[in-house]
């Protein structure tokens, strides 16, 4: 009888499992990397006889190496998420980190039963459902989860006490127990509602538009649906890419802090230096060697360690190979010598051979540094482009503008900031033409050319064609050579110009539109979230680029670095209006924090300044421990004793704290401190100077104090 229960509670038991992975993949493992592997990404990996612990809240991944439509991705590397961390995943434009996302959110390496996933890669469907509704559907995993309680109860009541498994059954079923309770407790109904009003809220959704049916909202508003979603749900492993895309400033700060709180596994890619130093915990770098590089700290330590880490490598690797060139001098210069030479030059060769066994330092890789650079666009003289008493509105809607007076000419660096839905893009649309004003007029020089980007690639590029190609279309009489000149300015060379453009990553195709605006020879660049798909080095490169470019400029991004870096004035667009903040981006962005109730912002920094500042604290370490080098603590522990036991001498003056304020207090007969006994003599004279370090020391007759 207790066998045919066993067998029964077993089946049951199965059963239940899995039903509970089921919500983690409904296609299966084996669907999900065989839908993968349609997609060209081939995912190997090794894996112990035991297989994955289930009960483990990491994911572990040894000998890992990823192919993407034949190209080797991710080369005999580890995957290795810790719960509790935050994970930056950095790498150039195209070296595969969204598809390392991809697969591991299609559970394409081994991953724990216990953890679930949620990948953010798509907006929530257009349906009647609204916004509020499609975060709440969440809770039919609720009604789930306490259907596998009940049911797991049962099981553990019918277990007998004569079943020889009975302890391996119960210890099972209570796994999966806590891990029911765990996820129900996470998802408290009682607030449900309002945590998932929270959220929303904090994505710059009002108390309407909550309420509002997702088939009205335009992606990129569905976009942040699924990121509220994503955060309700709060998965033990969230998986994000680009989040801040489609985020306003006010949103990239709320989600900055909501994030910085997330105690369970978070791996992120992201080009916003601010926010990867506002929520990262480590940083993994898919480096040129197909590896991944695991760093502590956020953004800011991560530059500093791996610039000093290079650095070590450079030291190492000269001193190698200047040994190695010595050692094979001696051994072709005495090899067939002396006997005596020739012993030596055999010892060296040994030496030599010995070191390449265990290993020589490679050459340090340092990742291709771009070299942006717009054309000098003329001289035009003011006024370049003016507003005058411009309204507008798009159709059957109230006015987005009013009453606009303004102008930019060609000295202008202006940062275009405010919520979404403001009009920042229809105010740059308005400036170079694609849109009228209702109201007012928009007076362009008669000579005035701007070019300008935009997010939507699609609408500018023709993605069945090569960069090189679809250059050869839109200036047909430039040489092929020039042709990819324009293009190898901005990064796009080599086998990425004969590519086909619908191949290439985002960040690569938004080098191709900044080619494009090069070759325009524009006077004013109208920059619209440039930065949303552009790695690091690529947003320094266009950051330097912009800086020496001689127009103007009209900026609209919610990466705060940038902005810091090339503006000198911030316009806020709200309210039906343009106002001039008066401050810089950082300043802007406390006075945002204040308004929202987070935490003081640090400085905004750069690479260039966080290796400036390592290498300010290192040198002012050294200077330090030259200084400050105490000696035994003996010797400072009887100079204190001593100080106590000796009286000060008659008329003293107050005690001294240091040798700089002693003429402040010296008497005003002009007596001078002098030491009364050579060191070494009786007086409590000699040793080291607590203060100073290995400097002798003696006792003054004057203030009874010790100095060097």
């Amino acid at each position: 009888k207790g066998g045919e229960e066993g067998v029964d509670t077993n089946a049951k038991l199965d059963a239940i499992t899995d039903s509970m992975m089921e919500k983690k993949d409904q296609m299966g493992e084996v669907t999900a990397a065989d839908k993968l592997a349609e997609q060209g990404t081939i995912c190997t990996f090794s894996q112990s006889k035991g297989g994955v612990d289930n009960r483990s809240k990491d994911i572990n991944v040894q000998n890992f190496t990823m192919l993407h439509k034949g190209t080797v991705m991710l080369d005999e590397c580890e995957v290795v998420l810790n719960c509790g961390n935050r994970y930056g995943l950095l790498g150039s434009n195209g070296s595969g980190k969204s598809t390392l996302l991809n697969a591991i959110g299609a559970r394409a390496i081994p991953i724990p039963d216990g953890i679930d996933l949620f990948h953010l890669k798509e907006e929530v469907d257009a349906t009647d459902m609204s916004a509020l509704e499609a975060v709440m559907s969440v809770d039919e995993e609720r009604a789930r989860l306490e259907k596998d309680a009940d049911e797991l109860n049962n099981l553990v009541g019918a277990i007998t006490d004569d079943d020889p498994e009975a302890d391996i059954k119960q210890e099972k079923i209570m796994d999966l127990l806590n891990l029911v309770y765990e996820r129900l407790d996470e998802m408290d109904a009682e607030t449900a509602e309002v945590r998932a009003r929270s959220i929303l809220k904090g994505l710059g959704f009002t108390h309407e538009m909550q309420s509002k049916a997702t088939k009205d909202f335009s992606g990129g508003w569905r976009m942040r649906v699924a990121l509220a979603r994503a955060l309700f749900i709060k998965p033990a492993c969230l998986l994000l890419d680009e989040p801040t895309n489609h985020l306003d400033m006010e949103a990239v700060l709320w989600l900055e802090d909501y994030l910085s709180k997330w105690n369970r596994i978070l791996l992120m890619i992201s080009h916003s230096q601010d926010f990867l130093n506002g929520v990262c915990t480590h940083m993994i770098h898919l480096n040129t060697k197909k590896k991944l590089v695991y760093y502590d700290g956020n953004y800011d330590q991560y530059v500093k360690t791996s610039s000093e880490k290079v650095e070590n490598q450079w030291k190492q690797y000269k001193w190698e190979q200047e040994q190695i060139k010595s050692m094979k001098e001696y051994i072709a210069k005495f090899g067939h010598g002396t006997a005596k030479n020739a012993r030596q030059a055999q010892s060296k060769e040994k030496v030599l051979e010995k070191m390449v066994r265990a290993g020589l330092t490679e050459k340090p890789v340092v990742d291709k540094a771009f070299n942006f650079k717009f054309p000098e666009p003329g001289h035009l003289p003011p006024p370049v482009l003016a507003f005058q008493n411009v309204e507008f509105h798009y159709p059957n809607c109230e006015n987005l503008y009013s009453n606009l007076d303004f102008g930019v000419d060609l000295d202008s660096r202006i940062a275009l900031v405010g919520p979404n839905g403001a009009g920042k893009s229809t105010l740059v649309k308005l400036m170079c033409g694609e849109l009228i004003p209702t109201n007012g007029d928009v007076r362009p020089h008669m000579h005035l050319k701007m070019s300008r980007f935009t997010q939507h690639f699609v609408d500018v590029l023709d993605m069945t064609m090569t960069p090189l190609d679809f250059f050869g279309k839109l200036y047909p009489d430039d040489p092929p050579e020039d042709l990819r000149k324009y293009l190898g300015r901005f990064g796009v060379s080599g086998k990425m110009q004969v590519q086909i453009m619908g191949e290439l990553s985002d960040g690569q195709l938004a080098r191709v539109v900044l080619s494009k605006m090069g070759r325009e020879n524009p006077h004013i660049l109208l920059l619209d979230e440039p930065t949303n798909h552009l790695d690091m080095e690529s947003i320094d490169s266009l950051a330097e680029a912009i800086k020496d470019f001689k127009g103007g400029v009209v900026l609209v991004s919610h990466d705060m670095r940038l902005i810091s870096q090339v503006a000198e004035t911030i316009w806020i667009c709200d309210n039906k209006t343009v106002t001039k903040f008066p401050g810089d981006i950082l300043a802007f962005k406390k006075h945002l924090q204040v308004e929202m109730g987070i935490a003081k912002s640090q400085a905004l920094k750069g690479d260039a300044s966080v290796k400036a500042k390592g290498r300010k604290e290192e040198k002012k370490e050294k200077e330090e421990k030259k200084i400050e080098k105490p000696g035994n603590k003996e010797d400072l522990n009887w100079g204190a004793k001593k100080e106590k036991e000796l009286p000060p001498p008659p008329n003293a003056t107050p005690a001294l704290d240091s040798v700089q304020s002693l003429g402040s207090a010296l008497p005003s007969g002009g007596a001078v401190c002098t030491p009364a006994k050579p060191p070494g003599a009786a007086g409590g004279n000699g040793g080291e100077c607590p203060m100073m370090g290995k400097v002798e020391w003696r006792k003054c007759d004057l203030c009874g104090k010790r100095h060097p």
